[in-house]
């Protein structure tokens, strides 16, 4: 790292306890992981038909939400690979060609952070179903591009990646958080903004003190709930083994052990139980899917989607 920009960075936001936490978990905690990562449940090891990806959704979150809105089939627990979507994509699919397995997501991710040859197809739903109003892709809209690739491709493994429960929060429970009006700016390539400025996530501001648990909880869960009558119609529509799943967690301040030192949200890197223990419910509806692979479709996951991308990405406050 340059010295003259770490010292400028230092001048100009040391008095904030929050961005010296964020550095350290980044420099420091992420590090010890990678030097230290505990065990996991790739995707690719596990048996299944069918994925629903609740993207940020942490086990003891569904399985306290699953006591109100039961679902067909049996909980379980896996741990993650990572604590946040790139990261998950990248451990669970980089390298490989699944080429029996059709991509469903709403997050823009999968089309920027592995090949165009790493599943039979991806279906970009975040580029064709987007909405305005709520900043994200519902979760109907998932619903319905799972349900159009179940009759297009019979002999596929599907996965669906649902942005719910990550923020925005868009259930009955709703809290203000980070506005995209000044993300838009630089996305039409503007002057980019000053990230101090910018207003902070909920996890942010339960980080800061300016929110309480319970609010963020919360909002969190309603979020989940918002989700989970699209993931009952899928398990009662979908043939075979469908597993209801999750990339990674939302962390409430639990500490980044063996570091003294509490965590929000999901940094990258950070793989304490909080963001790595994820639900595994399975369902299984009639006979297994008689899974073949072929080459590449080579359809939507060939669109340039560079530009619309990196504005979802924002949007939903993933990028810096």
């Amino acid at each position: 790292m340059d010295p003259w920009y770490a010292l400028r960075e230092i001048r100009k936001h040391g008095t904030n306890p929050q961005w010296w936490r964020k550095r350290f978990l980044t420099h420091i905690v992420s590090r010890y992981y990678r030097l230290n990562p505990p065990s996991s449940d790739p995707l690719v090891t596990q048996d299944w038909d069918n994925v629903l990806l609740l993207d940020a959704c942490r086990y003891d979150l569904f399985e306290d939400v699953l006591s109100d809105y039961p679902l067909p089939g049996t909980l379980g627990k896996r741990r993650s690979a990572g604590s946040g979507t790139p990261e998950y994509l990248k451990k669970n699919f980089e390298g490989r060609q699944l080429h029996d397995t059709v991509y469903i997501t709403a997050n823009p991710y999968v089309n920027t952070k592995l090949s165009r040859e790493t599943f039979y197809d991806v279906v970009p739903v975040w580029k064709h179903d987007w909405d305005e109003e709520l900043q994200t892709v519902p979760p109907e809209a998932v619903r319905d591009s799972v349900l159009e690739a179940n009759d297009k491709y019979p002999n596929k493994r599907i996965i669906a990646h649902f942005n719910q429960p990550h923020v925005p929060f868009i259930g009955d429970v709703r809290l203000d958080g980070r506005k995209v009006s000044a993300i838009r700016q630089e996305a039409l390539g503007k002057e980019r903004p000053d990230p101090s400025e910018r207003i902070p996530t909920p996890f942010d501001q339960l980080a800061a003190g300016g929110r309480t648990y319970d609010e963020v909880y919360e909002a969190y869960r309603s979020n989940l709930v918002r989700v989970l009558p699209t993931v009952t119609e899928l398990l009662d529509a979908l043939p075979g083994l469908t597993a209801v799943t999750s990339d990674h967690g939302n962390a409430f301040g639990e500490l980044a052990r063996p570091f003294p030192i509490k965590v929000y949200g999901h940094p990258l890197g950070i793989l304490i139980p909080a963001l790595t223990e994820v639900p595994w419910h399975v369902s299984q509806n009639g006979d297994r899917k008689q899974v073949t692979a072929g080459n590449p479709a080579q359809t939507s996951h060939n669109d340039d989607p560079s530009e619309d991308v990196q504005h979802r990405l924002r949007q939903l406050g993933y990028a810096e």
